[in-house]
């Protein structure tokens, strides 16, 4: 796994956030992954692709602010600075968090494995 993977890997998923696109969604996050919020409460990747389906929900903006990345034979993590702003059920939401994205590769095809939010200040 080499850093620009990592990089287009994670770009297609934030592209595909912002779009509401849930079908890049389900191809690139792992049936198994694990999401966790800010607020350290844990959603299995089919609740944290239903929310971005519902009509209620939208990522306005997705700013990565920093990021780094640490590749290893059969993973690759992605550690970003993100601005957030969203809208649920009209009500506007701004964030700024630590994102950590983990990619492993199962029998050759890579997938979104976790993803750990942390408010950053």
């Amino acid at each position: 796994m080499d850093a620009n993977k990592v990089n287009d890997l994670q770009d297609r998923v934030n592209q595909a956030l912002l779009a509401g696109d849930w079908q890049t969604l389900t191809d690139l996050v792992s049936a198994d992954a694990v999401i966790t919020g800010p607020r350290g409460y844990t959603i299995t990747r089919d609740s944290w692709i239903g929310a971005h389906r519902e009509e209620a929900y939208e990522q306005v903006s997705l700013e990565v602010v920093e990021s780094a990345v640490r590749t290893y034979d059969a993973t690759g993590i992605r550690f970003d600075l993100v601005e957030s702003e969203c809208r649920y059920h009209g009500e506007r939401i701004l964030g700024r968090f630590r994102v950590s994205q983990v990619w492993a590769s199962d029998h050759g095809r890579w997938q979104l494995a976790s993803v750990q939010y942390t408010t950053a200040a």
